[in-house]
């Protein structure tokens, strides 16, 4: 069984007609070994917006990725076509990431852009149960991944908020915590007619309609 942590990073837009697109595609491959589990390899993929190929400032500025980088990037399905290949779809896997938002993000781009959703299966949600995991009482608040790294004792690797960075930090949390995680089976059409959310939102800005600019104090929190 292969465990993928992956993390996407999206434009961030204060025009509501524009969604949100992935310019960031980072995933880890973790493995069993004869030692416990451990990174086997990583996929690291630039994409370039089709909608606003030019980025904001403030996307620049809460990512650190550079028009540069996106100039020289594929579109989505060339992008995803070769995360899916290096994924390879012939061995089973689970397709995990921190919060539900990647997930919404990743099937809405895929049909959009007319790619297959097959092999998006297995989606777990590690963030929800790892905060259960330090809730009490039956209560539980959302933690950031930093959060969880320190309650780990594990260091933040890397910048935060760049997909690879965040997939290897994610991944940490995960190899450390696997024993205590219950993964599930599914696949995208299982939720049909879930839409997709805004990206950067916290749990209460998520049960209304809002701009994720509405309270730029949140916007740097790390996710």
């Amino acid at each position: 069984m292969q465990y993928i942590i992956y993390d996407l990073e999206f434009t961030v837009s204060r025009n509501a007609r524009y969604s949100s697109e992935i310019i960031d595609i980072g995933a880890v491959k973790v493995v069993q070994g004869d030692d416990g589990l451990y990174v086997a390899d990583t996929f690291h993929s630039f994409v370039r917006p089709s909608n606003r190929p030019v980025l904001s400032t403030d996307t620049v500025q809460f990512t650190g990725i550079t028009q540069r980088d996106i100039d020289a990037a594929p579109l989505f399905p060339e992008a995803v076509k070769q995360f899916v290949a290096w994924l390879g779809t012939d061995s089973p896997y689970y397709l995990c990431a921190w919060g539900p938002d990647d997930r919404q993000k990743l099937v809405s781009h895929c049909r959009t852009h007319h790619v297959d959703l097959g092999w998006i299966h297995n989606t777990n949600d590690i963030q929800k149960q790892i905060s259960r995991l330090f809730g009490s009482g039956g209560k539980y608040r959302q933690l950031s991944l930093s959060q969880a790294l320190e309650l780990c004792h594990i260091d933040f690797d890397g910048q935060q908020h760049r997909a690879l960075d965040d997939a290897i930090n994610t991944a940490q949390v995960f190899i450390h915590l696997f024993d205590r995680i219950s993964l599930v089976n599914n696949a995208a059409d299982d939720e049909e007619n879930r839409g997709s959310k805004l990206v950067y939102s916290s749990p209460e800005e998520e049960q209304e309609h809002y701009s994720p600019f509405g309270n730029l104090a949140n916007l740097f929190k790390d996710h």
